[in-house]
């Protein structure tokens, strides 16, 4: 299945630019604030790690970027290694899809815990060790199967790839575990789920940290078309996350996520958008598909949406490839018309944007 999305409209800017620019020079109650810069920031860059930028990125120069959202089944007979088989045939369809759209797709997105159920049994029993960032594959534990056919896939297509997260065995724990691939199969970033989804409501409750440990860090993601920020799920609800991302130059926001047939339909399009708006950059999600059986029944809907707002492109509760653009120019127009960047009180309240990055590299 394959959904075709739609662009954010550019004469809307155009038009909604000149009125909000002339709603804020016509006030004379308060005087005009100085323009607050952004913070000199330095990447941390480990020796192992490939070669980025040392200065904090333009969000809103470059190419667009194509992405695929690719929304796996969440139960397919046959476990661990059946899902890791279609993971590996839906990333070559939606290459495919791209190419024969004329828009090569640039990044693949996978959801959260895609290669098994989210409980707790099945977590542990699909659970593998990760591999040093940039370590040489020849040197890869023997359990890291997973992480091999992630490899493969991003070298067998030429993308980057976002390998949604996993369970990792790591230090007698399991972690939430997200992973990003070059094109040429090498593992440039990890992520460990920082926030733990301890759920306790009336009609459900789930407890994430019984599972996980949690992560210690943030991270980011370097490629030639720009800087990216990786969460997981549960992370979508502290907005300080997409603050420090978008304030240190990412793009947009991912979030592998697999919100639930409870919280989902409240929630989850409600906090994409406003991570969107609070940051002005884009904001995608990418869940498995919906098992009605299932004792956690995933939502679906993998979604993206733009620094205006506006859901771009979304599946439904089936299995789903979900294609979108990236277009640095709407960031631009976007903060051009809303100028938030410019109009931080620092003088009233904290930079959360003052964490070190972490781009490419552990």
């Amino acid at each position: 299945m394959s959904i075709r999305t739609s662009r954010l409209s550019r004469p809307l800017l155009a038009l909604s630019r000149p009125l909000l620019l002339s709603t804020l020079s016509t006030s004379t109650t308060r005087p005009v604030r100085p323009t607050v810069p952004l913070p000199a920031l330095r990447p941390v860059i480990p020796s192992h790690a490939m070669t980025m930028s040392t200065r904090t990125p333009d969000a809103a120069k470059g190419p667009k970027v194509h992405v695929a959202l690719v929304q796996l089944p969440a139960a397919m007979p046959g476990g661990k290694a059946a899902q890791v088989a279609r993971m590996r045939e839906m990333v070559r369809d939606a290459v495919s899809q791209g190419r024969d759209a004329g828009e090569a797709v640039d990044l693949v997105v996978l959801g959260e815990m895609w290669n098994g159920q989210p409980s707790h049994d099945e977590l542990v029993k699909n659970a593998e060790p990760i591999p040093a960032v940039g370590a040489p594959e020849a040197s890869w534990p023997a359990e890291a199967t997973t992480c091999r056919e992630m490899a493969d896939a991003a070298r067998e297509s030429g993308v980057w790839l976002l390998g949604g997260s996993i369970p990792e065995a790591a230090d007698g724990r399991l972690y939430n575990c997200a992973t990003v691939w070059s094109p040429e199969g090498t593992l440039v970033q990890t992520y460990r789920k920082t926030h733990l989804f301890d759920l306790a409501l009336e009609k459900m409750t789930y407890k994430e940290s019984d599972t996980f440990g949690a992560g210690d860090r943030l991270a980011s993601f370097d490629t030639p078309f720009g800087r990216f920020g990786i969460a997981i799920c549960y992370d979508i609800r502290f907005p300080e996350i997409a603050t420090i991302a978008a304030r240190q130059g990412c793009t947009a926001m991912f979030y592998p996520a697999a919100f639930n047939t409870h919280t989902g339909p409240m929630h989850w399009e409600l906090l994409q958008r406003a991570r969107a708006l609070d940051n002005q950059i884009y904001v995608a999600t990418c869940s498995q598909a919906r098992d009605p059986g299932a004792k956690y029944e995933i939502y679906g809907h993998s979604m993206a949406v733009s620094p205006m707002g506006e859901v771009i492109g979304t599946a439904q509760e089936k299995e789903a490839i979900v294609r979108v653009t990236f277009d640095p120019e709407v960031i631009a127009n976007t903060r051009a018309g809303i100028p938030l960047l410019t109009q931080r009180r620092f003088d009233l309240y904290a930079d959360v944007s003052v964490t070190p990055p972490t781009a490419n590299g552990k």
